[in-house]
């Protein structure tokens, strides 16, 4: 009998500890919500498309033809853990992060910024280091909201250096808008004020040295009384208390209405074209906050359900220390980011929403410039129209890797690049626009390079027809052709006549580069 209720008890237990996994209440979170709405059942992406999906978000790279074969070929139900556990440990994690923060984080040199390039370098590396230390994102924060010293030698203090207004007030919404996912305009006048109080103290000056400043906290006595968005007041005496200090205290505590959600609803922003909430910085005020939306925000709508879900997940953000790898793991292992984009096209848009579907996004510029370059064997040059140190990068390095938002090109430009001077999501322009077709159709840099492409692929190999498409098809689509599109193809050739039939071959590379399967994450 002991025995039986010992077996009974280990079965619970496991049982429980099972059903208290993350990822298991995640997805079933995720599934309720979806179940709402009466969808019908999507499928998982296919192996090459989910391969692709997840090196292009966390590796800003697509996969070779041999990464393609290989994951496909691998039978193993714990593959895509593998996976994600390989890219979110590389360096091109480190390089893809560090570049989501420099959007968010407006690091640029020039006007309206004007962090100059070596402070540039120096921010950029602070964050690029914190990736690769995978350094908890609260105590990341702590030093980007308390450092003092020189915009050169102390990177974190570029957090306040890098707004384009130096006033209490555009400090503050900058803070808002970064660290905490709201806009200030959504508070009242008297709020804003409040809040504004507790960068009040910040103060700036210049040193002998070339473009260096310093940042610090005034030393000139005053006692005021600040308020943070929950309504709770603080009485600060400066400069024996720092108010950065104070305000980063409660920022950065285990349940804070702002901090965890905020950072949580970019992320899968960044890993879905989407948050949880929309739009993903400027986000409702919680209930009890004051401004002139709160009494208007309730969680029992339509969205109730993707509320449920980043409280969950905010709440297991801070449980594992604001481990932000450990954030990435756990959104790409979901049910939400396995899913196939596909569903019936009157459910499309209801099952993006609710995260059924992966929601379909055209590649963001660096991305696309990136994947053209790799697959095309090509490069594009960076620079900056204001020549300074650092403002020109070597040759084949990667716009991922850009650490200026001055530097560009044409084509990044055109792809809509973001300017980093707000630091707003809505800076980088996602849509498709006429200059993009007419580029992708028309340029001599792509239409020059497909046509070499084939010839770069096949090499001397002795390969028939149908491999040779499938080489196509892998390099630029991450997939085999279906059967359908092999008959269209060697329908085609066939009008071309034998002595143009070679033609075929950049003429696919050329088809392929433009479709829509190519442009988008999918």
């Amino acid at each position: 009998m002991d025995i039986r209720r010992f077996f009974i008890c280990a079965v619970l237990f496991f049982l429980g500890t099972v059903s208290a996994s993350p990822l298991r209440e995640l997805d079933r979170l995720l599934l309720e919500n979806q179940q709402r709405f009466d969808l019908s059942a999507v499928a998982p992406a296919e192996d090459g498309v989910f391969l692709r999906r997840a090196m292009l978000n966390v590796n800003g790279r697509v996969p070779t033809v041999a990464d393609i074969r290989r994951f496909t070929a691998d039978k193993d139900q714990d593959k895509y853990a593998r996976l994600i556990d390989k890219l979110t440990s590389s360096a091109y994690f480190a390089d893809i992060l560090a570049w989501r923060f420099a959007d968010m984080f407006r690091i640029k040199s020039e006007f309206p910024i004007n962090l100059w390039p070596n402070a540039v370098q120096s921010y950029h590396r602070f964050f690029r280091d914190a990736v690769v230390q995978n350094r908890p994102w609260n105590s990341v924060c702590r030093e980007l909201l308390t450092s003092s010293g020189s915009n050169f030698r102390v990177p974190a203090v570029n957090f306040f250096r890098g707004s384009a207004v130096r006033t209490p007030e555009g400090l503050a919404r900058v803070t808002a808008l970064s660290l905490m996912g709201i806009r200030m305009e959504n508070m009242d006048e008297s709020s804003r004020k409040a809040f504004a109080l507790f960068f009040s103290r910040i103060a700036f000056k210049s040193t002998d040295e070339w473009k260096e400043e310093i940042v610090y906290l005034s030393p000139d006595p005053v006692r005021f009384t600040a308020r943070t968005p929950d309504g709770q007041s603080f009485d600060i005496s400066s400069p024996d208390t720092d108010p950065r200090v104070v305000f980063a205290d409660w920022l950065l505590a285990k349940g804070n209405p702002f901090f965890a959600r905020a950072f949580v609803n970019r992320v899968w922003h960044w890993l879905f074209g989407r948050g949880l909430i929309e739009p993903a910085d400027d986000m409702p005020l919680p209930p009890g906050a004051w401004g002139k939306f709160a009494a208007f925000f309730s969680p029992a709508g339509d969205n109730a359900g993707n509320e449920k879900i980043l409280d969950f997940l905010a709440g297991e953000f801070e449980r594992s220390n604001y481990d932000v790898r450990k954030l990435f793991v756990l959104l790409m292992n979901s049910r939400a980011y396995r899913a196939s984009w596909k569903t019936l096209p009157r459910e499309q848009e209801r099952a993006e929403k609710v995260f059924a579907v992966y929601p379909l996004r055209r590649l963001e510029a660096e991305i696309l410039v990136d994947a053209y370059s790799q697959i095309l064997g090509a490069h594009e040059s960076y620079s900056s129209v204001i020549p300074e140190p650092f403002t020109f990068l070597p040759k084949g390095a990667p716009a991922v890797t850009i650490a200026d938002g001055s530097i560009s090109s044409r084509t990044l430009d055109n792809f809509g690049k973001p300017s980093r001077d707000a630091g707003t999501l809505a800076e980088r322009n996602n849509a498709v626009t006429p200059s993009q077709r007419l580029f992708l159709m028309n340029s001599n840099w792509i239409y020059n390079r497909t046509n070499a492409l084939p010839w770069r692929i096949f090499g001397r190999r002795r390969l028939n027809d149908k491999q040779r498409i499938e080489e196509l098809y892998l390099t630029i689509l991450s997939r085999k052709p279906t059967v359908e599109e092999i008959k269209k193809i060697n329908s085609y050739r066939k009008k071309l006549g034998r002595k143009n039939s070679w033609r075929v071959w950049p003429d696919l590379a050329w088809a392929l580069i433009n479709t829509k399967e190519f442009l988008f994450h999918h």
